[in-house]
């Protein structure tokens, strides 16, 4: 049986797999026109797979020649010996496939490589437009992988002899057609007065939508006999927001670690359970993330919390984070991290190794044991002692560590709850509904679960607004109480709260919400 493939490129014999038809035929039609252009997206974002399935198209017809190079290891390599080496390849896969074809120009070109300067930008071109002149009816395609590794002082005069090729004449061209493919958009580079491959289309390559998402998975379903219940797909696309990886990778995890029962549906509680064990798991994605976010953890944190940060890709920290997988735009323009399952890892990367001392010094050897009452928790009068305990001692516990303030919030409480489960047991993990700077702290105790959202005061329209959202969350999830704790950390920007209302109950069709308000300064 085909399995959910997690690591390296995929093929429809071994793994489940989105064919992406509509995207390949428009990279075929791009190709056959000979353009030029950038294939762009974060790692693990299915890439090289869209590249291998591009070249098996082109290379079914006969008229195509493709040379694949992959550029990931030539970061430090110097610009003579990087040339040298890129040159001799291409020269050796045109010498292949011309042989295998018993082409009648094969001696002739074998012997333009070897008399070739590679070592040299102008070589390599004569090279190309020589090889075209002998074989003009073979449609030369150029594919880069990992263009990201080219040397650095290489990469202008690169672009620049791909732009020279593209310009010297109309298809059919000695450079038929290249595809450049990598992190950044390579065509908006700007290495001098101007771009250097500004000839080229852009492809920013998306994550699933929503229905590859269920196409993925009904591959497995008719496979195994094992169905998804009603609503597991739609909530693997939300957390995953469609990332090829977070998508295969959680689906593994659903079906070969948690729903080992094919005659049962895979259901909810076992979506959850894989969640948390993929957001606990080290992977070689989540390394990445948390590398590339850690140079701007208090800009990360804060959007994490909630604040609005303009989503402008000429601000070079954006820039950097999107380029690198972290962040995406909202609607409204402002930044948000990529994906729920991200913000979770996020968020435990980022929790200050002093947050098991913040906790403390909040709730200063305060006993919990009282507070479980016929084998519940008394969660209301739980919340209410950790803001009377903010109010009293916690500001202190704002100087044990750097992490910003919009921030310190949520580890405050993650930090007392982890009091809270140590004393009486349980466990306590996070989660990440829809809605910007939104967070669960969920608390399971005694088969119980109780949903705590935490976000930040944004004024009395923003507050509403958020308790609205929340009830149609608890609804949604068939929960009729939830608690809003919400963290007013800029008095001067947003007003303070009046004394007599930092504690109140909110009903609406069922659902009781408690409310906290919580005076970070």
């Amino acid at each position: 049986m085909r399995y959910f493939n997690t690591y390296g490129p995929v093929n429809e014999k071994e793994h489940y797999i989105v064919p992406r038809r509509e995207l390949l035929d428009m990279l075929t039609e791009q190709v056959s026109a000979g353009s030029y252009f950038t294939v762009f997206a974060p790692r693990q974002m299915g890439k090289t797979t869209l590249l291998r399935q591009l070249t098996e198209r082109l290379q079914a017809q006969s008229n195509y020649l493709v040379v694949v190079l992959n550029f990931q290891d030539y970061a430090d390599w110097e610009t003579p010996d990087f040339l040298l080496d890129i040159g001799a390849e291409i020269g050796e896969k045109i010498i292949e496939y011309l042989a295998a074809g018993a082409h009648a120009q094969r001696g002739a070109v074998q012997e333009l490589a070897t008399q070739s300067r590679f070592d040299r930008y102008g070589g390599l071109r004569a090279f190309l437009k020589r090889f075209h002149k002998l074989a003009p009816e073979i449609r030369l395609v150029l594919i880069i992988d990992e263009f990201d590794g080219t040397p650095p002082r290489a990469i202008s005069s690169l672009l620049q002899t791909l732009r020279k090729l593209y310009l010297e004449a109309e298809p059919p061209r000695s450079l038929h057609s290249a595809v450049l493919v990598g992190l950044r958009n390579i065509a908006a580079l700007n290495l001098g007065q101007s771009s250097p491959f500004n000839i080229a289309r852009q492809l920013n390559l998306p994550g699933f939508s929503e229905d590859e998402v269920d196409a993925l998975l009904a591959q497995y379903a008719a496979d195994s006999g094992q169905v998804f219940a009603p609503g597991v797909s739609a909530e693997i696309y939300r957390q995953t927001a469609g990332h090829p990886f977070l998508v295969n990778r959680l689906a593994d995890i659903l079906t070969e670690q948690v729903a080992l029962n094919r005659a049962q549906p895979i259901s909810g509680a076992d979506l959850e359970q894989a969640l948390r064990r993929l957001t606990t798991e080290s992977n070689y994605n989540f390394e990445t993330i948390v590398r590339h976010a850690n140079p701007h953890k208090a800009t990360v944190l804060r959007i994490m919390a909630g604040v609005d940060y303009e989503f402008n890709l000429n601000n070079p920290v954006v820039r950097e984070l999107h380029e690198q997988g972290v962040i995406e735009a909202q609607p409204d323009g402002a930044c948000r991290i990529a994906n729920p399952i991200y913000q979770v890892v996020l968020f435990a990367a980022f929790r200050p190794i002093e947050a098991g001392l913040q906790g403390a010094a909040v709730a200063n050897g305060y006993d919990f044991r009282p507070h479980v009452v016929d084998g519940r928790l008394q969660m209301d009068v739980i919340l209410s002692r950790f803001r009377e305990f903010i109010e009293r001692r916690g500001r202190a516990a704002f100087k044990i560590s750097e992490t910003p303030q919009e921030a310190t919030g949520q580890y405050l409480l993650a930090a007392y709850l982890d009091l809270l489960v140590r004393q009486v047991g349980g466990e306590v993990f996070a989660e990440v509904p829809s809605g910007a700077g939104r967070l669960d702290v969920i608390v399971v105790f005694n088969g119980q679960r109780y949903v705590i959202e935490t976000k930040l005061w944004r004024g009395p329209a923003a507050f509403d607004a958020s308790v609205t959202q929340v009830q149609s969350y608890l609804r949604s999830e068939g929960q009729t109480t939830g608690y809003l704790v919400v963290f007013h950390a800029r008095p001067a920007i947003y007003g303070r709260l009046p004394e007599g209302e930092l504690e109140f109950v909110r009903e609406d069709e069922g659902v009781t919400i408690h409310v906290y308000l919580v005076r970070l300064g």
